[in-house]
């Protein structure tokens, strides 16, 4: 169930060809899994749900979290 005022997502930018290093270093620091979703998009649901997106043009500046309301 989601709770109200939460933090629900985290999208994280992963520019400069950083996405499989990214996932390579999570991946082995805290055994987190990946499901990706084209060239660009990786996400993960590890406790927190969240993503990395490798398109400069899509990718926001710095993390960005998303919040659940009702």
């Amino acid at each position: 169930m989601k709770l109200s005022g939460k933090l629900d997502y985290l999208e994280m930018p992963a520019t400069g060809g950083t996405l499989d290093r990214l996932k390579a270093f999570y991946s082995a620091a805290f055994a987190w899994s990946f499901t990706d979703y084209g060239p660009t998009y990786s996400a993960f649901a590890e406790g927190l749900d969240g993503g990395f997106q490798a398109d400069a043009a899509e990718a926001p500046s710095k993390p960005l979290p998303v919040l659940y309301s009702r």
